[in-house]
């Protein structure tokens, strides 16, 4: 049986249960500043580039980077190099660039370029290809050429080392993945 004592109830001979705590919030000093960045806004945090991931591009625009056809029956080749990078393709696939409006590429189907001095050959081993293969004669077929500017795409560009060698020329690739020096 329970006495009462004074208005408290006896204490029972059972051991105490622990109390379980909430865990308190951390209490902000008066003192101490807030944790605000510099410039009084938090940074947005999906516009920084993720650590360690390069940003890839995997098309241009055709009008921003200044594609222009040459004339192939115009060239002259030994010329120096100038502020275009040029590529050799087919007609066919120029109208569909042109078409489109842009010109697509990726790392693992990179868009190969030439400075000025690097098409007579490209063109001529293209030309060899073509007759080997009994394809000229077709207007789908026929080889042109069109520049870029390079300032727009530099840092887009990786050597091609294996063509360079080949023609004596440097060749880049357009890969898409920018440049980190």
């Amino acid at each position: 049986m329970v006495q009462r004592r004074k208005g408290r109830m006896a204490e029972l001979p059972f051991a105490a249960l622990a109390r379980s705590r909430r865990p308190r919030r951390a209490s902000r000093r008066p003192d101490a500043p807030a944790a605000i960045p510099p410039g009084g806004s938090q940074p947005d945090l999906f516009a920084a580039p993720m650590p360690g991931i390069r940003p890839v591009l995997t098309y241009l625009d055709t009008a921003a980077i200044g594609l222009g056809r040459v004339d192939v029956r115009q060239w002259r080749a030994g010329g120096a190099a100038d502020g275009y990078l040029y590529h050799v393709t087919t007609q066919a696939d120029l109208e569909t660039i042109q078409a489109r409006g842009t010109i697509v590429f990726s790392p693992r189907a990179p868009l190969v370029l030439t400075e000025r001095p690097g098409v007579a050959p490209w063109l001529a081993n293209m030309m060899e290809v073509m007759e080997t293969d009994g394809m000229a004669g077709h207007t789908a077929d026929i080889p042109v050429v069109f520049r870029v500017k390079r300032f727009v795409i530099d840092e887009l560009l990786e050597h091609d080392p294996d063509r360079t060698r080949r023609h004596g020329v440097s060749f880049f690739l357009l890969t898409g993945l920018t440049r980190q020096e």
